[in-house]
């Protein structure tokens, strides 16, 4: 009981990582339960429930996969991430780039696996260390940079970034103390993997209810 399968994903479709291999994914899985690192109260229910998701030019990989999924299948949906959202300072990671030649051929290689390797890549410990030398790397250059401004930015959307991370973790405990479920899947963007992995070992720490996370191949988190 309380099985939980983290599938950590891109939100864009990139060749192998798109919907159809997602929803196949979600398919063989079979759950109860599907969390996803989405506000539906930030749009109307209506337009995702009844199809109308289709039309939509930037609807992400896994809404798309899962609201595919929805259409056939009656498990229960609870997105997670409803943290106040703003927008990711796209400013900021192009100073980053600009700066330092080696962290964008490093963030181009992730994306050219990500391509090529799809959703067994993105989920692999090989993406993982790639993620942990970006975010580490970010962080030196914004202060070899030493803007004051950027630092602000910087550390301003990190806060917002494990703001957001401990929301999705909460809810999902919440969710589960006041539903029993067998088998449930939560689909994130592969750039929280750190984050999150390192908040799942914090609450099953702390929490009483005893959540059984794993990963993408089935192995114990």
């Amino acid at each position: 009981m309380y099985n939980i399968i983290i599938i950590f994903s891109m939100h864009k479709e990139i060749e192998k990582c798109n919907s159809n291999e997602l929803y196949n994914i979600i398919n063989k899985i079979n759950p109860d339960v599907i969390f996803e690192e989405f506000d539906i109260l930030r749009n109307e229910d209506e337009f995702f429930r009844n199809g109308y998701y289709k039309y939509q030019e930037n609807i992400s990989v896994e809404t798309k996969a899962i609201m595919q999924y929805l259409e056939n299948n009656s498990v229960a949906y609870v997105p997670v991430d409803t943290y106040e959202l703003e927008n990711p300072p796209e400013e900021l990671y192009l100073k980053i780039s600009n700066f330092n030649e080696e962290y964008g051929n490093i963030v181009k290689l992730n994306f050219i696996l990500s391509f090529k390797h799809g959703f067994p890549y993105i989920n692999s410990n090989e993406c993982s260390e790639l993620i942990e030398k970006i975010n580490k790397m970010e962080e030196n250059i914004v202060y070899q940079i030493n803007d004051d401004n950027l630092i602000k930015t910087f550390n301003d959307w990190k806060l917002i970034t494990n703001n957001r991370d401990y929301e999705m973790i909460n809810n999902i405990y919440e969710y589960s103390k006041n539903n029993i479920f067998n088998k449930a899947v939560f689909v994130v963007g592969a750039d929280h993997k750190i984050s999150i992995l390192n908040k799942i070992n914090e609450y099953r720490n702390k929490e009483k209810l005893k959540l059984n996370w794993f990963d993408y191949n089935g192995n114990i988190i």
